[in-house]
């Protein structure tokens, strides 16, 4: 018997007339706030019958809407819709985490449905102190000359940021005159695992040609000309402090790069046996900087890894490897994935944007060979 046998999935209107089963015990419910690291949840206990009735782990966002809601709370006490989130049973226990954090010095209320009747609990979320503005760490790609067809922007901050639908108001794409750029982005958030790294889209359907969007707006970027990257100081952590001033980056543009990477124009440079002297790899262009992150491995003649660690040039045209063991004189490879990118979002196999009249190019080897001497 497997978990779905013991824990059938329960759709909504099952749930509905379950709750209203006089037999299950409003006051045996209880329902509470807390703390986790990820930001504030609720927590709601329920009455035993009820809680075997349900799945054990994930709920979908409707079966747990039938039980327990979450709403941010208007300025005369009135709840606003149910939050979305994700919900999850263990026990008698079922938690609500919000999508987004809950805001600082903002009312919410909990309420929690059994038995045809229900339970509420109102929360304010406290202020926290004020602290340091947070700061841009850095943005990447860190050269200043890019493609016309570049793809992302990784923006690295000291600290998690608010986010929402409302960040993409925060950045900007300035043109030679400073006038801003409509719609440059694919408004999907996306943050690395940390929350500290926001990876920024330039919408793929203005790069690629024949799409309708690029038909009817153009492309974001246009080849030979200046832009200016805005990161705007508006910008608050979850905590509401402002960034305070805003963060540019300057670059300008060189014509599209439609070609996939070809490895014959990479040059690898080996180091000499018995040292721990760093692989150096030299790239004639910017390659993508989380692909040279984890797109490169090292293996030994038996296929085995190699443990080191990795430092990413200017530009993000170089990468060299350091060995946690010295070099023995044998053969290596370094291994290269194939969805490994450069900026312009192209790998190894094809480029981003295929012409499908343009005959396929030969398949090459996803490894150079080298052996330290």
């Amino acid at each position: 018997m497997g978990p779905s046998d013991r824990h059938p999935l329960v759709d909504a209107a099952t749930l509905e007339a379950q709750l209203a089963d006089p037999d299950l015990r409003v006051l045996d419910c209880t329902v509470r706030f807390e703390a986790t690291p990820a930001g504030r949840r609720v927590v709601a206990r329920l009455p035993a019958d009820l809680a075997a009735k349900l799945p054990a782990g994930r709920l979908t966002q409707e079966q747990g809407e039938a039980i327990l809601t979450l709403s941010l709370l208007g300025a005369d006490k009135t709840p606003g819709p149910s939050m979305l989130g994700k919900y999850d049973r263990a026990g008698a226990e079922l938690g609500f985490m919000p999508r987004f954090p809950l805001n600082p010095g903002a009312a919410y209320r909990a309420t929690l449905k059994a038995a045809g009747g229900m339970v509420s609990l109102d929360y304010v979320v406290p202020a926290f102190a004020a602290k340091a503005p947070p700061k841009v760490v850095k943005i990447l790609p860190s050269a200043d000359v890019l493609p016309a067809n570049h793809l992302r922007f990784y923006i690295y901050f000291d600290r998690p940021m608010r986010g929402g639908a409302e960040l993409f108001k925060h950045i900007a794409i300035l043109d030679e005159k400073g006038k801003e750029i409509e719609e440059p982005w694919l408004v999907d958030e996306i943050w690395d695992e940390e929350h500290n790294c926001l990876i920024l889209f330039i919408h793929p359907g203005r790069i690629k040609w024949g799409v309708e969007l690029r038909d009817l707006m153009g492309p974001v970027l246009h080849e030979k000309r200046s832009y200016t990257l805005v990161v705007r100081g508006e910008w608050t952590d979850l905590e509401g402090n402002k960034i305070g001033k805003d963060t540019i980056k300057k670059f300008r543009t060189t014509p599209e790069d439609r070609v996939r990477i070809e490895l014959s124009d990479w040059k690898l440079a080996a180091p000499k046996a018995g040292t721990r002297e760093p692989l150096t790899l030299t790239m004639p262009k910017s390659v993508d900087y989380r692909s040279l992150q984890t797109g490169l491995t090292v293996v030994n003649a038996k296929g085995e890894r190699i443990a080191g660690a990795i430092d990413i040039g200017a530009e993000e045209k170089s990468w060299r490897f350091t060995p946690k063991d010295a070099w023995r004189a044998t053969a290596h490879r370094l291994n290269v994935g194939p969805d490994l990118e450069d900026v312009a979002g192209n790998t190894p196999l094809r480029p981003f944007d295929m012409d499908l009249k343009t005959l396929p190019q030969p398949a090459q080897k996803l490894h150079l060979d080298f052996e330290p001497r």
